[in-house]
């Protein structure tokens, strides 16, 4: 995987890189254009001069030289004084001559007024180093007397340069050769360098300036999108609760947060719909949710409201909902504080489990600290209406069992929920369902009572085979935290249990003895009654043989 970049180092560099580019383009543009106006004015300068210098030559006396010979005659002498003259008072002129074309075709030095390296009269001009401009010049008919100028810098067997070349003609107007001069373009050619190095200098000094511009920009730039990201990470978590602040004034980056913050108003919406420990999973494993399940061991919640009908119908629908709504808030509460997964609401109904989608420790303690928290806080809420004059009371029913269940995603290919199936489902439903025959408010399954006796104190209520089942089971009251029950509450379900233990001996009077004895200490305790009942029914007309202390509850 090729290596990644941060955003910071790639605004600078992009910020660099753009200003480098910037001042090479600058640079060579700027070269350029320097470069052809210094060469176009030189060019017409030496133009000029070359065509007010053909002006002074005695074309007569020009055309009076024809060979060596001649460089000792007074016109060679006057002529090459002359350009010698021209030569110094003009500015940079290297050379100053007059070649003439031979009959041949070769162009022939007449009078070389040069600084240095004069040619004698007759000289041949190197064919190699003849240009256009020199041939064109040396092949003018009469009527064209305009002045030429090479181009551009050339280079010939005597350096580097910059010629230009006038016609002169005799008094007749005949076309007797022409006046050149050599600037040496060496000088140009080195201002022309020193000035690239010079802006050059100048853009990587400008580079260096602007990175901490660079830096100024790129932060301002890159804090935002990395508030922006760690709000994305925050809802790639499902963390929804905390509103989303990215400080900028950049317009892109705001409607980005603002686009952010409608997906994470809708996604907190959305959780109220599913549970977010699944959805969590779903986004750290990246991978749809599919159909299926598998078979794990839960502790499953059951919650109901104890004559929920009966107050329904007393209080109009508005109010009704209300109520419900504070009374589910809190029950959430209560289970989300305790891990569990809120499965779903079924009117006043809550189905709630633990160890899935994510595993938890101890779920059986966390679901009876969780029902106790429940009946904790409804107590307070219904103490609330009550001391606001309103006549609502809620008290709630729950069941608590532990077993193997299919828990996933269960429905079709585009709705499903995820839930749990099973037996031991419908069998937590139906404890939760028994708590209404013995007066109960929290009861739990026997698989539940071993994995938390040890935190909690709880009674034996029942050896029962509960409604649509065929296999008895041990219902145990969830009473409270051990340590918080008092020596009488203790020794109330110490004389129960002994009764209850008689009454599965079917020593039937000795039960009823203790549970006479447990209801003048407490004669609300409805299981305590029950069981009285059934052990003075059982002392009259005595059990089955194969009777071991199971009773059939056909409750609901």
């Amino acid at each position: 995987m090729p290596k990644k970049l941060t955003l910071k180092f790639t605004l600078i560099s992009a910020f660099c890189g753009l200003s480098l580019i910037g001042s090479i383009l600058l640079t060579v543009i700027t070269s350029y254009e320097v470069k052809s106006f210094i060469r176009e004015q030189l060019r017409l300068r030496i133009t000029d001069t070359a065509n007010i210098m053909a002006t002074q030559i005695d074309g007569e006396l020009h055309q009076s030289i024809q060979t060596v010979e001649d460089d000792k005659s007074d016109a060679y002498i006057k002529l090459k004084n002359a350009l010698q003259i021209m030569r110094e008072h003009g500015t940079g002129i290297a050379n100053a001559y007059t070649m003439r074309k031979q009959e041949n075709g070769e162009f022939a030095f007449i009078v070389d007024g040069s600084e240095k390296d004069q040619n004698a009269t007759g000289d041949i001009y190197p064919q190699s180093s003849v240009t256009p401009m020199l041939n064109s010049a040396l092949n003018i008919n009469s009527d064209d007397k305009s002045p030429r100028s090479e181009t551009d810098i050339y280079k010939d067997d005597w350096g580097v340069w910059l010629s230009a070349y006038a016609p002169i003609f005799t008094k007749s107007g005949q076309f007797d050769g022409i006046v050149g001069i050599d600037v040496s373009a060496q000088s140009i050619q080195d201002q022309e360098f020193k000035y690239i190095v010079t802006i050059s200098s100048i853009s990587l000094v400008c580079i260096f300036l602007m990175m901490p511009l660079g830096f100024v920009f790129a932060s301002r730039i890159r804090r935002p999108l990395e508030a922006l990201t760690t709000e994305m990470e925050k809802i790639g978590r499902f963390e929804l609760n905390d509103e989303i602040f990215v400080p900028t004034r950049i317009y892109e980056i705001n409607r980005m947060v603002q686009r952010l913050e409608s997906m994470r108003r809708g996604l907190r919406s959305f959780e109220k719909y599913v549970p977010s420990d699944l959805v969590r999973d779903l986004i750290e494993l990246g991978r749809d949710a599919k159909l299926g399940g598998e078979k794990k061991n839960l502790t499953i919640f059951f919650s109901d409201i104890a004559n929920f009908t009966s107050i329904s119908e007393r209080l109009e629908p508005e109010k009704l909902v209300g109520f419900l709504g504070e009374y589910l808030t809190v029950v959430n509460d209560a289970l989300s504080q305790n891990q569990a997964t809120v499965d779903k609401y079924i009117g006043d109904s809550v189905m709630a489990f633990w160890g899935a989608p994510r595993n938890v420790e101890n779920p059986a303690i966390k679901s009876c600290q969780a029902a106790l928290e429940c009946q904790r806080k409804i107590n307070l809420l219904s103490q609330k209406w009550q001391s606001n004059g309103l006549d609502v009371e809620f008290k709630t029913r729950i069941g608590i069992h532990t077993g193997d269940v299919i828990v996933g995603n269960i429905g079709s290919e585009t709705r499903m929920n995820y839930t749990i199936i099973g037996d031991n489902v419908n069998l937590a439903s139906r404890i939760e369902s028994a708590n209404k025959f013995y007066g109960t408010s929290i009861l739990v399954s026997e698989t539940t009572h071993q994995q938390a006796k040890k935190r909690f104190v709880m009674r034996l209520i029942d050896f029962a085979v509960l409604n649509g089942k065929s296999t008895p089971i041990r219902l145990y009251e969830l009473v409270g935290y051990k340590g918080d029950m008092n020596k009488n509450q203790l020794y109330q379900i110490e004389l129960y249990e002994k009764a209850f233990h008689f009454y599965t001996e079917r020593r039937f009077p000795m039960a009823i003895f203790l549970l006479n004895r447990l209801l003048n200490k407490n004669p609300f305790d409805y299981a305590a009654y029950l069981l009285l009942e059934r052990c003075e029914k059982y002392q009259l007309h005595a059990p089955s043989k194969d009777w071991q202390g199971e009773y059939i509850l056909e409750v609901k």
